[in-house]
């Protein structure tokens, strides 16, 4: 897990360095900024040093804007197909870029990797492929073991309250299962 750089720019007060920063974003040179940041703290920052903090800037933001996209991507997938569920439409996604990586891949590099570290990789896709569909059948029997409890419930309180109404709904249900048998 990589830790997160502290630029000098990052102890500078929060206004001060949410200036500098639009400044990286809109193309001031180092020199400009440097000197802003003289002027307005009387701290002395080496162009070096606001070289370092806009390149971790800027990789922020392109991993922000990959993230986003990403999300946008499954939300896509979302609304296309209502029944599927956010751990699907993510699963969905990964193993699209999975593919597009293997496609990609260049055959000679194809050749450096263990047979073992892929065997490794893919049987964790499928285990954790697995470990859904597992979850699935289970939320599954939960659903149906609540509607039975609740359909006992309410047949037993009709049953008591309003028999006329419990023996329509017993007769209607008998003429249905009569029509699928």
């Amino acid at each position: 897990m990589s830790r997160r750089k502290h630029s000098k720019i990052d102890k500078l007060p929060p206004d001060i360095k949410d200036t500098v920063e639009e400044m990286i974003r809109a193309d001031f040179t180092y020199a400009e900024i440097a000197d802003y940041i003289l002027v307005q703290t009387e701290i002395p920052i080496s162009t070096a040093s606001i070289c370092r903090h806009a390149r971790n800037l800027n990789e922020s933001i392109e991993t922000l804007r990959m993230a986003q996209e990403n999300f946008r991507c499954i939300a896509e997938e979302l609304n296309r197909y209502p029944d599927v569920d956010t751990t699907e439409g993510i699963i969905r996604l990964l193993s699209h870029y999975v593919l597009e990586s293997i496609h990609n891949t260049p055959e000679e590099m194809w050749k450096s990797i263990k047979p073992e570290d892929l065997i490794k990789q893919a049987t964790s896709l499928v285990k954790a492929a697995s470990y859904k569909k597992n979850l699935d059948l289970k939320n599954e029997e939960i659903l149906d073991a609540g509607f039975e409890q609740v359909k006992t419930m309410v047949f037993e309180a009709m049953a008591k309250e309003r028999p006329e109404l419990y023996a329509d709904v017993a007769k209607f249900l008998d003429e249905k299962r009569g029509e699928t048998s």
